[in-house]
């Protein structure tokens, strides 16, 4: 589900293959270098039974005149010179090709580590038997991309409504052959532990998730980890305007990927370009198409809104401060006023 759940958008803009490929790799065959040299004859079925026409009469090879040197390369069979096919996004059917990312957490413990997070669930509501069907993570250390990924799916163990599997696109056949929560449990709390969580309506992903880790016994999972949320922020950011995932990407100009569905890794790795935009000081001064804001206000900011953001520009103050200097080298009344400057 997408977890904006006050601000569901009722168009979804179109879309990808979030998922991560599967890459298999097979070690090249050497060469193998063949050489028989045979001094002595080799007898089959040594045995000749003229009373017994169900015996083979003995054949004999003589080898003593023949060396045999042989240099192969011997080729790899195809089925393992194939690789394993990789996963293609499917996730509308039965699709045995993904596997899971579940990373060893290397940068655990770092200062500044931060993991922008997103899942996708059965419905809307934890505590009604909602059960988590997908997780995806970014990790970022000191706001530079790590390249470690966290991303599974999870079979529920029960089923799903058509209306939200429109959304999602993941379908029941998909999540038969995927682990349980419970198999993937610990691996998903390592990664996490002692983190950031970054996600857009945190609330939502951290009451699945805190739901889903009580059942397993790892019950401290919510005081493990700090918890941003990144729509809270948006809100403030941007007050009267929708601050969906999709309305942010429109605004920063950012996290231009094609979304049909709303997949948790492709979620976060937009949410991961969207939050670094946020929290680094760029801003769209451009009207958006969907100009219409939360409860129909317009989604024009105000010049006070605007006003705190404007800088003071040490490059422009410095050139206006020269071309003065310049003019008072041939009006002398005005070194006066560069004293003051």
């Amino acid at each position: 589900m997408d977890n904006s759940t006050d601000e569901l958008e009722a168009e979804v803009d179109p879309s990808p293959d979030h998922m991560t490929a599967v890459q298999s790799t097979s070690q090249p065959y050497q060469t193998a270098d063949t050489h028989l040299d045979a001094h002595s004859n080799t007898t089959l079925n040594s045995t000749n039974d003229e009373d017994n026409p169900s015996v083979l009469p003995s054949i004999t090879i003589d080898t003593t005149s023949t060396d045999m040197t042989a240099e192969t390369d011997l080729q790899p069979p195809d089925t393992q010179a194939a690789a394993l096919p990789e996963f293609d996004g499917d996730t509308s059917r039965a699709n045995p090709n993904f596997k899971p990312l579940l990373p060893t957490p290397t940068h655990r413990g770092e200062s500044n580590r931060q993991l922008i997070m997103d899942t996708e669930t059965t419905g809307l509501d934890a505590l009604k038997g909602d059960r988590i069907i997908e997780v995806g993570i970014v990790e970022l250390v000191g706001r530079k991309f790590t390249g470690e990924k966290l991303h599974v799916y999870i079979n529920p163990q029960r089923g799903m409504d058509e209306e939200v599997i429109r959304i999602h696109g993941i379908s029941e056949a998909f999540l038969q052959d995927k682990p349980t929560f419970d198999q993937v449990a610990q691996k998903l709390y390592d990664f996490m532990d002692g983190a950031e969580i970054i996600a857009h309506n945190a609330a939502f992903d951290m009451n699945f998730l805190t739901m889903e880790f009580d059942k397993v016994g790892l019950s401290d999972f919510a005081q493990r980890v700090q918890v941003t949320d990144s729509l809270l922020m948006a809100k403030q950011q941007y007050p009267g305007q929708k601050n969906t995932l999709d309305a942010l990407v429109r605004r920063l100009d950012v996290g231009k990927q094609d979304r049909t569905f709303h997949g948790a890794l492709l979620d976060s790795e937009i949410l991961a370009e969207v939050y670094l935009a946020m929290t680094g000081g760029q801003v769209s001064l451009a009207i958006e198409e969907d100009s219409a804001g939360d409860g129909g206000q317009t989604a024009h900011a105000t010049f006070a809104n605007l006003a705190t953001l404007l800088l003071d520009s040490s490059q422009d103050d410095k050139a206006n401060r020269d071309w003065f200097m310049n003019l008072a080298e041939d009006y002398p009344v005005m070194n006066d006023s560069l004293a003051n400057w």
